[in-house]
């Protein structure tokens, strides 16, 4: 009954006609359907981790989920209250200190990259944290940087611009989560860099 009246409204010309894809390349189909097999790993994880329906993860609720996908650390060990904090800024962006289903993925691939780089990480503030903060200061992330661009001076300008973008908390500083966004935009930025030189 309801496919006759969508024929009937397709053919009045209410409704669009949606179009059939007869020459879908392999590679299209694997992208649909890992992004189909990610929504509903997705979808079944908030269920089981949403234990009283709201329909979000509340702080605690997240804790756990983080808890579970952390193979870096001893089995239950709850990730730090920095931790937590940082996944939420990131990913919570109605901004009411909970994780959506809209917003889990962003929380657990933020997660997630860490964890594959949490040792890397470590030893990368433990090297540059002269200060003994645990983060990086300005003058520290800078030094880290000059040896990762083979002893060549960094701008301020480029320290600015990688504050801006990696600086998810705000303090000024650059903390072992926020390290691995650094690292990989640092890397990329030399890369275009290198790119402009070769081109002229």
């Amino acid at each position: 009954m309801a496919a006759a009246v969508a024929a009937a409204a397709r053919r009045r010309g209410q409704m669009p006609v949606r179009p059939q894809y007869t020459n879908v390349s392999p590679a299209r189909q694997q992208a649909h359907l890992k992004a189909l097999v990610v929504s509903i790993a997705l979808k079944r994880a908030f269920r089981k981790y949403d234990t009283n329906k709201s329909g979000k993860l509340e702080r605690e609720q997240l804790i756990k989920l983080l808890t579970d996908l952390d193979i870096s650390t001893p089995e239950g060990q709850e990730p730090t209250q920095e931790e937590v904090n940082h996944v939420l800024k990131e990913a919570d962006v109605a901004g009411d200190g909970c994780i959506g289903l809209e917003e889990l993925q962003t929380a657990v691939v933020s997660w997630e990259t860490f964890v594959s780089k949490r040792q890397e990480m470590e030893t990368l503030v433990e090297k540059y944290d002269k200060s003994g903060t645990g983060k990086l200061e300005r003058n520290e992330l800078q030094a880290m940087l000059t040896d990762l661009n083979a002893g060549k001076p960094v701008s301020d300008q480029e320290i600015d611009w990688v504050l801006q973008e990696c600086d998810v908390m705000g303090d000024g500083a650059i903390s072992k989560l926020e390290l691995v966004k650094a690292t990989a935009i640092w890397y990329s930025h030399v890369q275009e860099k290198s790119k402009v030189c070769a081109v002229l």
